[in-house]
């Protein structure tokens, strides 16, 4: 049986607080893009989500290479097999 997990690419300077461009995160069973992302590590969530649990600005986040806001916001639902892209709107470069 092949074990499938939603990958998360990062760019920018998220890519280097992970050390690594890609995350692996094992969800089991669908969940809200947000849910997703509060099992990022801490040193990314916390530059992503706001206190209060939302999205910060200044992000674009693709979910299936398709801006998460454009079909149904960041209610979206994602699972194991699926691909998330976090790209920092502002950003130095592609390291």
């Amino acid at each position: 049986m092949v074990s499938r997990v939603l990958i998360v690419q990062l760019y920018g300077h998220l890519r280097r607080d992970a050390s690594s461009q890609y995350l692996e995160i094992r969800l089991g069973e669908k969940k809200p893009l947000i849910a997703a992302l509060n099992l990022l590590p801490e040193s990314v969530r916390r530059q992503i989500l706001d206190e209060r649990g939302g999205i910060r600005p200044g992000f674009l986040i693709l979910v299936n290479d398709v801006d998460a806001r454009t079909v149904h916001g960041y209610e979206v639902e994602v699972s194991d097999s699926d691909r998330i892209v976090i790209v920092p709107m502002i950003h130095g470069g592609g390291n």
